[in-house]
This record gives C-alpha cells, sequence and structure tokens, in this order.
C-alpha cells in the first residue's frame, strides 16, 4: 500500500475544509492553515449573544446540491429547513413587493409592458441551460434587449453601478443570467414565493462539525492564526511551506485563498497560468451587522434604488432564519462592495453607523438608534471577482503549472456567483484530483 500523502491545505474557508475532510477520510496526512483567529472563510462565524452569527450573509437555493450532498454525508439533514421569504423592493421613498409575478405586475415604478417582459426574462433563463455565448457580451445590453431600459435603469443598473462601479458595464451576461437562475429555481412553481434555505446556527452548523470530526483524525493538524510565506519551489515541483521558522515539506498543497494571494505564494511564476491570475480584477466587501431589539420589516431582502441611500440593499436574516427569532434576536446585514482602494473600505466603524443608520429611518421612519442592541463591521479585500466578458478565458485550472500545487477560487464557480456550495464541489474536486495524481517524483 502506498504511504499516504501529506497535503497542506492554504485557507480554512469551506473549499479548504471539504478538501482537507475528504483527504483525510481516504487515509492521506492534511495540515490546513488558516490566516485568520477562526476557521471558515468568508463563512466565518462569531458569537452574538451566545449565538453563532455569520459575519456575512448567506442564503442557500434549491439548486445548491453539492452543500446538500455534504449536509447528508454529516447527518445534519434535520439541521437544514426552508422557509418562503418576502423580498421587496425600495423606489425612490416608497416600498413595492417584489416576490411573485403578481407583484410584479404591480411594479407600477416601471410600464407595463416592460414588466411583463421582465417577467418573461426570468421564465426563459430559469429554463436556460447553455450560457457559454452569454460569456461573450456585457449584461447592459443583453438585459435592456430583453427587459427594456427603463425596467434595466430601476431594477438593474443601480445594483450593478453600487456593486462594480467604473466596471458596470463591463460585467458579464452569463454571471447575471446565473443569479437570475439560482433564485428563480428556488420556487416550486412560478407563482409563489422563492423558498430560501438554512442551517439552524448559519454555516457554523457544518463547519463546526467537520472541525470537530477532523481534530479526532491522527493525520490532521489544524492550525489558525498562521500566516504562510511564500511556497518552497524546487525543480518545478512544491516541496514545501513556510510558517514563521518553521518548514512544513510536503507532497502537494492546496491554495484556497484568493488569486492575488496566491500570487504571493508563488512569487516570480513567469507562464501564461499565472499572468492570466494577475489579470483577474477583484473587489472588497465591507459588511455591517446591526443585532436589533426588533424587526425593522418583514422583508428577508430588500433591493434599494434611492438616491439617498447609499447601499442597494439589506438583508434582515431573522426573516430567513426561524432560530434566530427564538433565540429573540434581529439581525440586519447591510453590504457595501467596493475596491480597497476606496475611502469608504478604510472608513472609521463610527462613521459608518452612523451614515446608515441615518439611511434605514428613511426605509422606517419608526426606527432610531435606540433599536441597536449591537453592531459590527467585518471587512474581507477579495469578496468578489470582477466577471467580467470573456472571462471563461481568465479562469485558472485546478492543476497550476507547480507540479503538487493545486488551486480553487470563487473565479472557478464562473459562471455561478460564490455560494457556499460551489466551494464545497471545488474543494472536493482537488482532493479527488491529488488522491488520483502521481506526485511520488
Amino acid at each position: 500500500m502506498a504511504a499516504p500523502k501529506h497535503v497542506v491545505v492554504i485557507g480554512g474557508g469551506p473549499a479548504g475544509l471539504a478538501a482537507s475532510y475528504d483527504l483525510l477520510r481516504a487515509g492521506q496526512r492534511v495540515t490546513l492553515l488558516e490566516a485568520a483567529k477562526d476557521f471558515g472563510g468568508l463563512a466565518s462565524s462569531f458569537k452574538l449573544e451566545g449565538h453563532p452569527i455569520e459575519r456575512f450573509y448567506h442564503f442557500i437555493c434549491r439548486s445548491d446540491n453539492q452543500l446538500f450532498k455534504l449536509v447528508d454525508e454529516l447527518g445534519l439533514g434535520d439541521k437544514l429547513h426552508w422557509r418562503q421569504t418576502r423580498t421587496a423592493f425600495y423606489y425612490n421613498g416608497r416600498y413595492y413587493s417584489f416576490g411573485t409575478p403578481l407583484d410584479l405586475m404591480r411594479f407600477s415604478a416601471v410600464p407595463w409592458l416592460q414588466r411583463l417582459r421582465f417577467g418573461l426574462h426570468v421564465f426563459r433563463s430559469r429554463y436556460r441551460s447553455q450560457w457559454r455565448w452569454l460569456d461573450q457580451i456585457p449584461a447592459k445590453p443583453w438585459l435592456i434587449e430583453n427587459i427594456g431600459e427603463q425596467a434595466y435603469n430601476i431594477i438593474w443598473h443601480p445594483l450593478l453601478k453600487v456593486k462594480f462601479g467604473d466596471y458596470d458595464e463591463k460585467i458579464s451576461a452569463a454571471w447575471i443570467w446565473h443569479r437570475i437562475w439560482r433564485v428563480a429555481k428556488s420556487r416550486r412553481s412560478l407563482l409563489e414565493r422563492e423558498s430560501f434555505g438554512y442551517l439552524e446556527h448559519g454555516t457554523a452548523t457544518l463547519v463546526e462539525h467537520m472541525l470537530a470530526w477532523m481534530r479526532t483524525q491522527p493525520n490532521a493538524d489544524l492550525r489558525h492564526g498562521v500566516r504562510v510565506q511564500p511556497l518552497g519551489v524546487r525543480d518545478g515541483k512544491v516541496a514545501e511551506v513556510r510558517v514563521g521558522e518553521e518548514s512544513i515539506p510536503c507532497d502537494a498543497v492546496v491554495s484556497t485563498v484568493a488569486l492575488p494571494s496566491l500570487d504571493r505564494l508563488a512569487p516570480g511564476q513567469t507562464s501564461d497560468y499565472f499572468a492570466k491570475v494577475r489579470e483577474v480584477k477583484y473587489i472588497g466587501v465591507v459588511c455591517m451587522l446591526l443585532s436589533l431589539n426588533r424587526s425593522f420589516s418583514p422583508n428577508f431582502w430588500t433591493n434599494i434604488n434611492d438616491p439617498r441611500i447609499s447601499f442597494n440593499g439589506i438583508i434582515e436574516q431573522t426573516n430567513l432564519n426561524e432560530n434566530l427569532q427564538a433565540a429573540g434576536l434581529h439581525v440586519i446585514y447591510i453590504p457595501f462592495y467596493l475596491p480597497t482602494s476606496e475611502p469608504r473600505y478604510t472608513a472609521p466603524d463610527e462613521a459608518l453607523f452612523a451614515e446608515y443608520t441615518a439611511m434605514l429611518k428613511l426605509l422606517n421612519p419608526a426606527f432610531d438608534e435606540s433599536w441597536v442592541k449591537e453592531w459590527h463591521v467585518f471587512h474581507a479585500p477579495y469578496a468578489q471577482p470582477i466577471f467580467t466578458t470573456n472571462f471563461v478565458e481568465l479562469m485558472p485550472a485546478h492543476r497550476s503549472p507547480v507540479r503538487g500545487l493545486y488551486v480553487t477560487d470563487s473565479t472557478q464557480f464562473y459562471p455561478e456567483d460564490r455560494t457556499i456550495s460551489a466551494a464545497i464541489e471545488q474543494g472536493r474536486k482537488v482532493a479527488a484530483m491529488i488522491m488520483a495524481d502521481d506526485l511520488s517524483s
């Protein structure tokens, strides 16, 4: 029997955890290294009044098959629940329900014919399976052609502009199509509201269960709060990972970090592979979480198009996760995507709190700062790849030109957006590659 391979997994988010889990189950030796103080990556959690809460919001759609598969394998199926939610659109000072075809027909801010075209476009997108040609065209003209210019300007333009800034007209139609497809697939029928899923304690349900099992394995070495130095590469093959003064010899490395961090781990690489890695651009996110002493609205998701309000949406997670309701928690997320070079990314938390709470009062005139029991601001510098047209040409393969270096990154989800399910799929795929590959020489 061949000796176990020693695999170093860099990054303890869902992809890194899934890869480590499968490698350990196959009898391999795994060292998992996470820079943050907690495992989970963008799916990490913290304690709010003793209750696990995700730092960044997540929800589960009915197309998230890889997540369902892992949940079942771990025996957590009874922790996964579904709930019909309410979606709203706040446009120029007025709320509109926006969760069903009937709501769309009542969305009087858009001309009637364009409302009909919008609904037909969602219907066609739900049943579309071919998307490669959409990779070649920008989302803006594709959307305008299908739903009309006023519908685009009111519904889609502010969402794309606030999120992507100067890149808004370069975003791929394929990426937008998949977002429409994923949400549309979460309806059991076209006439009902979306049903989204949640784990009882959010992603901590999954993360903590996987960690608990891996910590019982003699071949597992799980470390957090450590920073990895550039990899040791000899004769074109990864040979070691350096952490501080320690050198960790290994047979393979799985990088699950964002591509700019991968470039720092493997500096001086001149192949076309790494040249394309350097071309991919990202935006960061500043996400404010507020814990209130009462409900803010009946909506799970509120899209916003109002010149007085800087952010383009709020997510009231309690209106999805009934476990939060039972704990007496009313949790709101306010995400803001932007380049890390923008002043807002490094703005003082107190300044953001003052700005955002003033805007929350526009959304709900009864709101007062006294409602806020606790608040936090979380940052992630590489939260969202910028999926421009022809992005397929930039997507890195899992096997890098450095022998023994395997790569997972959210760019490889394309045209799918960042989901926990897609991260799990990529991590497991790379683990299978490592077990199949001959890394002996």
